[in-house]
């Protein structure tokens, strides 16, 4: 997949709602890794640019809503921060199917797959630039 066009310069995440697939930029521009996501059924996000500006290893929803991994924020919602991490689980069980990535299917993050989120995590320390298409 292309990287779109207006997503920033310079190393970067972005991520794309209507695509619901999320590029890891270089800073020489060069994609590093592309790959599908599950962003919110709600379209919470205002496109634009954000920075990450929180990390957890481990974090559980809101409402009882799973444990996810690798989370990675970057805006605010309404009732939660907004950010990268893995597919949540709820009682060791994935709360949806790796195919269903490319999906709206979340509560207003954006899931990955495990590997997707660990190369994320690994990419993105605080301030890294986030930008939404």
């Amino acid at each position: 997949m292309v990287l779109p066009a207006d997503s920033g310069a310079g190393r970067r995440i972005v991520f794309s709602e209507t695509e619901q697939r999320v590029w890891l930029v270089r800073s020489d521009g060069s994609v590093r890794r592309t790959y599908l996501v599950s962003g919110s059924v709600q379209d919470n996000l205002e496109p634009g640019t954000y920075s990450v500006f929180s990390r957890s290893r481990w974090a559980a929803g809101l409402d009882d809503s799973g444990v996810m991994e690798f989370f990675v924020r970057f805006a605010q919602g309404q009732r939660a921060a907004i950010g990268f991490h893995t597919i949540p689980t709820k009682l060791g069980v994935s709360l949806q199917s790796r195919a269903e990535l490319g999906t709206p299917q979340s509560h207003g993050c954006i899931r990955q797959a495990k590997a997707d989120a660990i190369s994320l995590w690994r990419f993105a320390p605080e301030g890294t630039t986030v930008v939404v298409v």
